[in-house]
């Protein structure tokens, strides 16, 4: 079984709902063959919707996207690392 992720200073300041909804966000822009396209439309649903409450984070002005974007980032290099032999896939 894979240990959690180490907190880390964002952490502590994001409700758990948000941060619940971010880390979906971060997980399926980064497994997305083209996570940039879709970041992008989900950043052009921001701006259609005006749901800033559920999609703020995606803007760059936003408090917690630098959360977003620490959590992206993991995600795309827990995907990228080498997995061990004999490690099933989830």
């Amino acid at each position: 079984m894979e240990a959690p992720p180490p907190t880390t200073s964002l952490d502590h300041r994001v409700p758990a709902e948000e941060r619940h909804r971010i880390e979906r966000v971060a997980r399926y822009v980064a497994r997305d063959r083209d996570g940039d396209l879709a970041e992008a439309m989900l950043l052009r649903l921001l701006k259609i919707t005006r749901n800033g409450r559920r999609w703020g984070f995606l803007a760059h002005d936003h408090p917690l996207h630098p959360y977003y974007l620490q959590q992206k980032v993991s995600e795309q290099c827990r995907i990228l690392r080498p997995r061990p032999a004999g490690v099933a896939d989830r």
